[in-house]
């Protein structure tokens, strides 16, 4: 049963069907989901009751064509080995390819677009070269270091703790930078005027923020736990 002292990475380890009414409420699972649902009710000004109410619904359901609810349950049952070469060959490589589509369709919206909307699409652009940056440097750090560093060290020391730690530090970097886009762009809410460029490419960009969000609760919430026990 989910209960008002539980925080939503706790809700969505033990129930993942819960992610896209999660999704549907804009509340943050993976880096901003370790706070108590009573205390995040307050902060967002939430009816706690209804949505205790519908969360302990939805996980009372077996989840039905989910396929985040079934990555996730199919990733906890892995080892940190196999969860490292999961990570790699899957949230890495989709990640990559749907951030290049972004910075193009950006680059083409800049110039289909500016002189109606420069303002908007230029900020976006902007903080989306930076969450791009962040990310190819992060997925290089974790490739060739960290998770080395961890299938080497599986009894891990302090030190060895604080450089996975280091990952978690980014991952809310980033993600301050896609709640900072969803946001400003009134969750992928299309103008007037919008051409099929500028359609899909924030559907990629909306499709991106999704995974990248199960990325990042994979990582804080199931394989970084999952590592740091080894050293206890």
């Amino acid at each position: 049963m989910i209960t008002k002292n539980m925080t939503l990475a706790e809700v969505v380890r033990d129930y993942p069907q819960t992610i896209p009414y999660l999704n549907e409420l804009h509340l943050d699972y993976c880096c901003g989901g370790h706070e108590a649902i009573a205390k995040l009710v307050k902060e967002k000004n939430l009816d706690e009751a209804k949505l205790l109410e519908k969360l302990n619904a939805i996980a009372s359901r077996p989840a039905q064509n989910s396929q985040s609810s079934e990555d996730i349950e199919a990733f906890e049952k892995l080892s940190i080995l196999e969860m490292i070469e999961s990570l790699e060959s899957t949230h890495h490589v989709t990640e990559r390819k749907m951030m290049g589509e972004v910075e193009v369709g950006l680059n083409r919206m800049l110039l289909a677009h500016y002189a109606n909307h420069g303002k908007e699409i230029t900020w976006l652009h902007h903080q989306f070269a930076l969450l791009k940056a962040d990310l190819e440097e992060h997925f290089a750090k974790e490739e060739r270091f960290t998770f080395p560093h961890m299938t080497s060290h599986m009894t891990p020391s302090a030190e060895d703790v604080a450089y996975v730690k280091e990952l978690e530090d980014e991952h809310t970097t980033a993600g301050d930078i896609i709640k900072a886009i969803e946001e400003e762009t009134h969750h992928f809410t299309l103008p007037a005027d919008a051409c099929n460029t500028y359609k899909y490419t924030f559907q990629v960009m909306e499709q991106l923020f999704k995974d990248i969000f199960i990325h990042i609760f994979k990582e804080n919430s199931v394989l970084f736990p999952e590592y740091y026990e080894l050293g206890a």
